[in-house]
């Protein structure tokens, strides 16, 4: 039975690999079965290597690859669809097909071009090199959707390692794409039949552990200082409620009141934190929302809300995803305008073209969301600076890195369109990442959660569950010192990529490496 199993999966490859990419996403939050990613990678690596002389079946092995574990690991944007079924129930099938589809392609194409140069290196005749060969260009593939079309690196190979806080560690010196490659070496090494260089495999995933642990170890008595009290709240509204103007009174009531409760509670706090949008309305128009502030909270207190407002010009109506900051005593302290915005979520491609065939966005508001230009950290009246992150920018590195270097980083957001799905927990990983890379602690407040503090070695001092209301304050951690990732950004690990595609390609390919299977 086994032998005709393995005979029917050699028959079929594509098909091999897409079932290995569906299972992938097991090994990242909020399962975390680690060994998953390497076993399916180096299923993978073998499947590539044998399809290496077929061409386009090559691509269409890279392709089927990542959309298996594309298509598994987003499942999680159809609940979006759900929130208002009858306005967007006809679009969930497409939405987490057809996204998947057309990320994989990045994947196919790398694939596709690690077999031409395998071939014009004569690299048949060195299949270590050619496994190696192909993590790196993988790796490429990863980087290319990361960045291009706007960028999309969710579930990138780094999270096998990035949801283990020992294992992160490495993210401050070579950065999510030089620890995602690292993941990937791994399993190429570990898919080689020859057990030297599967020990070898082994022992990097050791080696990215202890290195990690060292950094912890050093680094843990620093990060473990801790300042003044943050509270965050999180408030858990659903969402189809929150947007429904039969609930909005009842919404902005049952946010007051929690906030003030929880400030009677832990009096000594003088910052608190909302999330994303926080309340249905619109917070610097009129004065309502200035009375309830001042009734709810000590005019010492400062709190930072996520919230939409509105530029009315002669042209029309711009609509921004802002973060504000306001004093107790109603004064609007500071506002940054979030700048990378969620395509078909905030603004649909071609914007007034789509809205003629009558499509709107996730948020139905009608010409999307304007992107904001000022992307610089906040000064609080007590001198400490704040980088905000609003939602979705805190997948990406290059929103975390300033001038100058704040104190924390604020993250506001709201993953209550995608229920209890596993979307929450990774949006969470790839967001405390952030905190490693640069070595600051973060302070996230998400409407259902998940809300958390982390330190700057990415470490929970507390947390907010998913779909729970609830409040806590926590004593701000400290900063470290700059990372080598927030110096130097991602030159170390193009300058690695570069000289290791280089030696794979041009010395090893002049010198014979015999490598038996012992």
């Amino acid at each position: 039975m086994i032998a005709a199993l393995r005979e029917a999966c050699l028959r079929h490859p594509k098909v091999l690999v897409f079932a290995a990419g569906l299972l992938v996403p097991l090994s990242f939050a909020p399962w975390r079965l680690f060994f998953v990613f390497f076993l399916a990678y180096a299923v993978f690596f073998n499947v590539a290597w044998r399809t290496l002389n077929k061409g386009g079946q090559l691509f269409l092995t890279g392709w089927a690859f990542a959309f298996g574990q594309l298509l598994s690991g987003l499942y999680w944007l159809g609940h979006a669809f759900l929130v208002d079924a009858e306005q967007f129930l006809w679009a969930l099938p497409f939405a987490v097909t057809l996204l998947p589809a057309g990320l994989a392609l990045f994947a196919g194409a790398a694939v596709w071009l690690w077999g031409c140069v395998c071939r014009n290196r004569r690299l048949i005749a060195h299949p270590l090199a050619g496994f190696l060969l192909l993590a790196f260009f993988w790796s490429g593939g990863e980087v290319a959707r990361s960045h291009l079309l706007t960028g999309f690196p969710w579930n990138l190979p780094t999270m096998v390692f990035g949801t283990w806080v020992y294992a992160a560690q490495p993210v401050a010196w070579v950065g999510i794409h030089g620890l995602g490659l690292m993941a990937l070496i791994a399993p190429a090494l570990i898919g080689y039949p020859a057990w030297r260089v599967r020990l070898a495999g082994l022992a990097l995933i050791l080696g990215v552990f202890a290195a990690g642990a060292a950094r912890v170890a050093v680094l843990e008595n620093t990060a473990s200082v801790t300042g003044d009290p943050v509270l965050l709240v999180q408030p858990n509204i659903d969402q189809k409620e929150k947007w429904d103007p039969a609930h909005r009174a009842a919404v902005i009531n049952a946010m007051f009141t929690q906030t003030a409760q929880a400030i009677d509670a832990n009096p000594e706090v003088r910052l608190v934190i909302w999330p994303e949008a926080a309340l249905p309305l619109y917070l610097d128009e009129g004065t309502a929302f200035v009375e309830r502030l001042r009734a709810s909270v000590p005019p010492q207190t400062v709190l930072v809300t996520g919230a939409v407002r509105r530029q009315i010009n002669g042209e029309g109506t711009n609509y921004f995803n802002s973060v504000m900051v306001w004093s107790g005593e109603g004064d609007l302290i500071a506002r940054r305008d979030k700048t990378h915005l969620v395509p078909f979520g905030e603004y649909l491609p071609f914007q007034s073209l789509l809205e003629a065939v009558g499509l709107r966005q996730l948020t139905q508001l009608r010409g999307g969301y304007a992107p904001g230009s000022d992307a610089s950290s906040i000064v609080l009246p007590d001198g400490r600076r704040l980088h905000p992150l609003i939602c979705y920018e805190a997948i990406f590195p290059y929103r975390a890195r300033t001038g100058s270097r704040p104190d924390m980083f604020v993250n506001v957001t709201n993953d209550g369109w995608f229920g209890n799905s596993a979307g929450p927990h990774q949006h969470l990983g790839l967001a405390r990442l952030r905190a490693i890379e640069q070595g600051l602690p973060m302070v996230r407040a998400a409407n259902t959660g998940i809300s958390t503090v982390v330190d700057a070695l990415g470490r929970p001092m507390a947390r907010i569950e998913l779909n729970t209301r609830g409040a806590v304050s926590v004593p701000l951690p400290a900063a470290l010192g700059r990372t080598g990732f927030s110096v130097l950004g991602h030159w170390v690990f193009a300058i690695f990529w570069l000289l290791g595609v280089g030696f794979l390609c041009f010395w090893w390919s002049r010198n014979q490496f015999i490598l038996d299977d012992q």
